[in-house]
């Protein structure tokens, strides 16, 4: 969940002047929360179709960013904008490209004073101009971005032999604006522009395009992780709830042991769980997840390790989630399909090629069973 503030619905001042009961406030207030609520599913699937839904992104990355707009300009042009943002100079020619310094700032302004999101330190607050001038030197060496890994992560199989979860791991926060933006650049340019990505959905005019997609992710694949786990129902006595619980868990514990274990993924860090919302599990088994897999991590790598959110959003948002899809329908292609083989089979065939991933068998006695566990 992003940073925000107890009470977010309105300045204290302006809560004062007018009365609950007051239509005109009511229907205000219930704007606000419903804006705030899609920007929070915005940041957590990493949908940077808005420019407030990339200011709220860096914002959240960024601690720094809230305190000066310097800094956020900065950081979103560098994160949005790098084949134009040139850190050893700009042509002036440019200046017309970058998103405008005003906008940055007053999206900034709207999160923060309205959504009461990603707020500043007290000292800015009080007096943000003069502050910001005053502590120059300090908020610019503080621009590291916050430790976080994103795991995006899509079910399939529940009726069928094997039930499979496939996830998407981003290793670094800012390794999801690497990937996304050359991805959202190509998409909008193929005949995917208006299309959500599923496996389900591919025909055969989709074979090119899956090839080049899948390109465009193995280019970038130095940020990115893949994980799918999969049981056989008939070697379990849980609910499919239970099972599903229990392969989300598993996988976000044994996947960050092998990420730490391998090296590529370095402590200290915060872990943000993003599943798509047709998904089985409802939110209090999720709250019941996030519990778990945190006592896990506490065991194993003491507080240099915590899941900071589970969220769900709109498959439809989320670039990365659409790409798990992918995954677990390639896999579920593979392990649950008997019939003759066809054009899917070949399209399973190219993802779990191109990604890399391998198939094997171990025994996970969580499980109750044997599993395929994929990397």
């Amino acid at each position: 969940m992003p940073d925000q503030e107890p009470n977010p619905q309105m300045p204290v001042e302006e809560a004062d002047a007018a009365s609950p009961a007051d239509p005109k406030l009511v229907a205000k207030l219930a704007r606000i929360e419903r804006e705030k609520a899609a920007l929070i599913n915005s940041v957590a699937a990493q949908d940077f179709s808005t420019l407030i839904a990339r200011v709220a992104s860096v914002l959240n990355l960024y601690p720094a960013a809230r305190n000066s707009d310097v800094t956020l300009a900065i950081r979103y042009w560098e994160s949005f904008q790098a084949d134009v943002y040139k850190t050893e100079g700009i042509l002036p020619a440019d200046l017309f490209r970058l998103e405008r310094f005003h906008l940055i700032v007053r999206a900034r302004a709207k999160i923060q004073n309205e959504y009461r999101l990603f707020i500043a330190d007290e000292k800015i607050r009080r007096h943000r101009r003069k502050n910001e001038d005053d502590l120059k030197e300090e908020i610019l060496s503080e621009t590291v971005p916050r430790n976080i890994v994103h795991v995006f992560a899509d079910e399939t199989g529940k009726n069928h032999r094997f039930v499979i979860v496939a996830a998407v791991w981003a290793l670094t926060g800012r390794s999801v604006f690497k990937v996304a933006e050359p991805i959202s650049r190509w998409k909008k340019s193929s005949a995917w522009d208006k299309r959500e990505i599923h496996f389900a959905r591919l025909g055969k005019q989709d074979g090119d395009l899956l090839a080049q997609f899948l390109d465009l992710v193995v280019a970038h694949r130095e940020f990115l992780s893949f994980k799918v786990i999969a049981v056989e129902r008939a070697r379990t006595r849980r609910s499919i709830e239970e099972v599903l619980r229990k392969l989300h868990e598993t996988m976000l514990i044994r996947g960050a042991n092998h990420e730490v274990q391998t090296g590529r993924m370095q402590l200290p860090r915060f872990v943000e769980v993003t599943l798509d919302e047709e998904q089985s599990l409802d939110q209090f088994t999720l709250g019941e997840m996030k519990e778990t897999v945190g006592q896990a991590y506490e065991r194993m790598h003491g507080e240099s390790l915590k899941i900071a959110q589970i969220q769900t959003v709109s498959s439809k948002h989320s670039l990365f989630v659409q790409l798990a899809d992918l995954i677990a329908g390639a896999v579920n292609r593979r392990l649950n399909h008997d019939g003759d083989r066809g054009l899917k089979d070949d399209m399973a065939d190219l993802v779990i090629q191109r990604l890399g991933l391998t198939l094997g068998e171990e025994n996970l006695q969580d499980l109750d069973a044997s599993v395929l566990f994929h990397v």
